[in-house]
């Protein structure tokens, strides 16, 4: 009889979807870690204490604000309910001011930087 498979998953009995086995070699010995999607939250439109509107979104941790008539988003650490760090003020974008050009901005934005530090 085969062994049960978890429904999770439709590749692995145990792996949660979006996550991806990966094979490292260190020397003789070969190692599987599983890369896991970064966490998501947003695009939700909303308003600024001023009353103006904007769009935020999160991903990887890294909190997207952009105002309604602005040329720069401010980005944070945290989650969008959450508390958050500001990072940097004075990121710019272009585009048409939409959830879905934030979302893809920041998706962008995020897997350029982590990129800078990867080995």
């Amino acid at each position: 009889m085969a062994p049960a498979r978890s429904p999770l998953s439709k590749t692995d009995p145990l792996l949660r979807p979006g996550f991806v086995p990966e094979e490292f070699r260190f020397g003789a010995r070969v190692q599987t870690f599983y890369r896991g999607p970064y966490p998501t939250e947003g695009p939700t439109e909303t308003t600024d204490p001023a009353g103006r509107k904007l769009w935020m979104y999160m991903y990887a941790h890294f909190v997207f604000c952009w105002p309604e008539g602005a040329t720069q988003v401010h980005v944070s650490h945290g989650t969008l309910a959450g508390p958050k760090m500001t990072l940097w003020t004075d990121i710019r974008i272009a585009g048409r001011f939409s959830g879905a050009v934030l979302a893809d901005f920041g998706r962008t934005w995020v897997i350029a930087h982590l990129a800078k530090f990867a080995g």
